[in-house]
Order: structure tokens, then C-alpha cells, then sequence
């Protein structure tokens, strides 16, 4: 894919001071080059050369922008910078030669012979080609970092949107275990079942509500992992305990990802078997830095397959919202998931 040309460049000031360091330049290396015909440099002369200067600086840099998005089509690297410096030196010798035989033959009365006009050439095209390697270097430089920002936002569009389809997925994964619930206490009674639809129309209330959000408030988490748990005490009535702790921390000062502990909630009563004497604790606790979330393993010996959305999606919140990882410790006594919270 052929990459977008760069916006042009903030060179203002390097024109500003690399023109006129450019006809000292030319002024300067000729002596040197060509020690034995000595020009008498005038102020004048001085001030034509700003002007060659100022001309290859323009056509190079207006030239250089013009050609760029057809030098992209060239694949090889190599062949593509042969390609520019020709047009670099082609350009520059053209400009050169019109200027220095103009000033040549109208402030020297043509005292010079063409082995003078072709050294301040060549001195003009070495200089010419050094300001296109800068431009080059810059244009390069500019091109990368617009080109890290551009890939940085599709790195953010595309956590964005993996985020999103992990918020959506609840939804579904939510309805479905809660009618099967609903169902079941349909065919044990109204009244259970008109107790568990009304805290369900809560507990949804607040997934509508929160669901959009990265991060919620400890405090609404608990609660809300609260309601819900009172939705699974109504369907099993026995068997089922919750204890929550909270330790030297104030829950409104921290946040996490919604509908975090109520994904570990669901995902105990989904893993373990339980009765009124072989019971399910669960056990909240809030210290500083976690929440975990544990309890006493009563493993089913035949459990049904399982979609696996619930931790895993979890899991993969917490990678995209805080950059963290969730713990999670399995043993044959205890299940626990220890999560991170951040300070608000």
C-alpha cells in the first residue's frame, strides 16, 4: 500500500537561515576548490547567489513534494533515492546554469570562462543534493510519526471495539441463565416467581445503566453483586451463602469494570454442586488494591458444557480497561479470583 504523502513541513526558519548559509557556502568551497581563479566576491555578487540559492531551495523542496507519491510506487529503496537525486541534480543543474551564465555575462561582462561556471555548478549540485538528503530525512521523520499516531488510533479503534463486543456479550450470556431461572420458578409458584422478576428488572436496570461505562464505583458493584445474589437465593432458597468484608477501604474511592463480581458470583453456582448440608460459601472481601472473590470447591461430577464466556470475558476486559490481570487460584478445597481495582 502506497503511503499518504506528509502534510508539507514546518521549515520556515531552516529556509530563513539555510539560504544565505547556502551562498556563503558556494562562495566559500570555490575558493577552495578553485584557489587559482580568484573572484572578486562583491556584495553584490553576494546577493545574487541568495537568490540562485533561494531559487534551488524552492524548485528542490516544490519538486521534491510534487514527485513523492509517484517515487512511492517504486518498490525498491535503493532505486527510488537514484530516482531522486537525479531529479535533484538534473533540476539543480538546470537552475544553476540559467543563473550563473546570467551572472556571468551581466555582472562580469562574461570575464569567466565556463570551467568557473561549472565548478560553482557542481559546488551549487553538491549543496542542492545535501538540502534534498535533509528533506528527505525530514519528510521521513514526519511521515513516521504521523504514521505511529495514525496506528496508535487504530490500536485504540480496534481495543474499542473488542471492548464493545465483550460488554455485548454479556447481555445475552445474562438473559439467558436468568430465563432459564425464571422459568423453573414458573413451575413452582407466582409468587417466587413475581419476587425473582421484580429484583430481576433491578439487577437489568442497573446493566443497562452501567454496561456503556469502563468503570464503576466499588460501592455500586457490591451492592449491585448484593441484588443479585438475592435473585439466586430466590431460585435455591438453600445451599447458598454469601459473606462480604470490607477491610480499611472506603468503596466509593475505588473503581473496576461493571458487572465484574456478579460474573464471579454467577461463575461459582455454574462450577459447584451444593445442598442445605453440603452448602456453597462465597466470600467477598475488599482489601486495598483487590477484591477477591472466593469459595469452597464442591466440583460437579457431570458439568454441562459451558460457553466459558463469563471469566474469560472478564479476563479480557481487564486486559483492554486497566492493563491488568486478574489472579485466579484453583486447588481441590478453594476456587479464588483476586481482581484489581484502581483508585478513583
Amino acid at each position: 500500500m502506497m503511503p499518504e504523502i506528509s502534510q508539507k513541513l514546518k521549515d520556515r526558519y531552516f529556509k530563513l537561515s539555510g539560504i544565505p548559509i547556502t551562498a556563503l557556502l558556494v562562495t566559500f568551497l570555490y575558493n577552495i576548490a578553485d584557489p587559482r581563479e580568484k573572484i572578486n566576491w562583491q556584495f553584490v555578487d553576494y546577493l545574487y547567489l541568495v537568490l540562485l540559492a533561494a531559487s534551488l531551495w524552492f524548485s528542490n523542496v516544490k519538486t521534491h513534494y510534487l514527485f513523492r507519491r509517484n517515487l512511492y510506487q517504486i518498490k525498491s529503496v535503493h532505486t527510488r533515492l537514484i530516482t531522486r537525486y537525479c531529479i535533484t541534480i538534473l533540476l539543480s543543474y538546470i537552475v544553476s546554469l540559467i543563473f550563473l551564465l546570467g551572472w556571468n555575462q551581466f555582472l562580469h561582462a562574461a570575464s569567466f570562462s565556463y570551467k568557473t561556471i561549472l565548478s560553482l555548478q557542481l559546488i551549487t549540485i553538491l549543496i542542492s543534493m545535501l538540502v534534498a538528503s535533509t528533506y528527505e530525512i525530514m519528510y521521513l521523520s514526519n511521515e513516521r510519526e504521523s504514521d505511529n499516531v495514525k496506528i496508535e488510533r487504530t490500536e485504540k479503534s480496534k481495543i474499542q471495539a473488542e471492548l464493545d463486543s465483550l460488554r455485548y456479550q454479556i447481555d445475552p450470556h445474562f438473559i439467558f441463565n436468568s430465563l432459564n431461572t425464571l422459568s423453573y420458578l414458573i413451575s413452582q409458584g407466582p409468587e417466587g416467581a413475581k419476587l425473582f422478576n421484580d429484583m430481576l428488572a433491578k439487577v437489568y436496570r442497573y446493566i443497562l445503566i452501567k454496561k456503556e461505562k469502563d468503570l464503576v464505583l466499588l460501592k455500586e458493584e457490591i451492592e449491585f453483586g448484593t441484588n443479585y445474589f438475592y435473585l439466586l437465593k430466590i431460585r435455591y432458597q438453600h445451599g447458598l451463602n454469601m459473606k462480604i468484608e470490607i477491610k480499611d477501604i472506603e468503596s466509593e474511592s475505588y473503581l473496576l469494570p461493571p458487572l465484574s463480581i456478579q460474573i464471579l458470583i454467577e461463575n461459582c453456582i455454574k462450577h459447584n454442586y451444593f445442598t442445605e448440608k453440603l452448602p456453597l460459601n462465597i466470600f467477598i472481601c475488599v482489601l486495598k488494591g483487590h477484591v477477591t472473590v472466593s469459595n469452597n470447591r464442591n466440583v460437579k461430577l457431570f458439568e454441562m458444557q459451558s460457553s466459558r464466556i463469563g471469566l474469560k470475558n472478564l479476563s479480557e476486559r481487564y486486559k483492554l480497561i486497566t492493563g491488568g490481570a486478574i489472579e485466579i487460584t484453583d486447588t481441590k478445597e478453594i476456587f479464588e479470583v483476586k481482581l484489581p481495582i484502581l483508585k478513583s
